[in-house]
């Protein structure tokens, strides 16, 4: 018996030190553009999570998944030598189920672009997929408000869950968030693992 107990007591450990990462605070770094590079703004993978310690975001990293990191090639370059307008953060994949692709956007205008109410027709015309449905909506994440419009799409027959998040930190970034997954539930557990400052 006290055999069984040690087990399910280790199991319990275990399991909450899985699930401790995502509670544990964002640390933050000024976005300073004489020291601060296009890297230090997409981010890192520490440990079992994703952090970019100035975009303040950070996103529990589970399951079997996998990583690109667009624009690898500048992460060098400090941020008041950097002309484009937006950085290209990480885009986690899962095996065909859900994907989250994560953007740091730095220009004002793409910034009013990004948050204005499209219709569905200009959708249609931008989108791989038809869109079925298109919904705005106020969510709350991390203990935080953020926009968001969630969608669904048609992928040849079969409907494809989407959400775009909006986020704005004081230090002026917009952090947008694109998660697809094969139903709803699956877009809800990235949503549930991210985290911010």
């Amino acid at each position: 018996m006290k055999r069984i107990i040690a087990i399910i007591l280790s199991a319990a450990v275990m399991l909450m030190a899985g699930c401790s990462s995502v509670q544990e605070p964002v640390t933050t770094v000024p976005l300073d553009p004489e020291t601060i590079t296009v890297g230090d703004v997409a981010g890192t993978i520490e440990g079992d999570r994703y952090i970019s310690h100035v975009g303040g975001v950070a996103f529990k990293l589970s399951g079997k998944y996998s990583a690109e990191w667009p624009d690898s090639d500048k992460r060098n370059i400090l941020m008041c030598d950097y002309t484009d307008i937006d950085i290209d953060g990480p885009w986690f994949v899962w095996e065909k189920k859900a994907s989250i692709k994560i953007d740091y956007v730095l220009d004002e205008r793409l910034k009013a672009d990004a948050m204005k109410e499209h219709t569905l027709e200009e959708w249609n015309s931008t989108s791989k997929y038809p869109i079925k449905s298109m919904e705005y909506l106020d969510f709350t994440v991390s203990g935080k408000t953020c926009r968001g419009i969630k969608s669904v799409l048609d992928n040849n027959g079969r409907d494809v869950a989407t959400l775009q998040l909006y986020f704005f930190q004081d230090n002026g970034l917009l952090v947008l968030f694109t998660i697809t997954g094969i139903n709803d539930k699956e877009v809800d557990k990235i949503v549930k693992n991210i985290q911010f400052a």
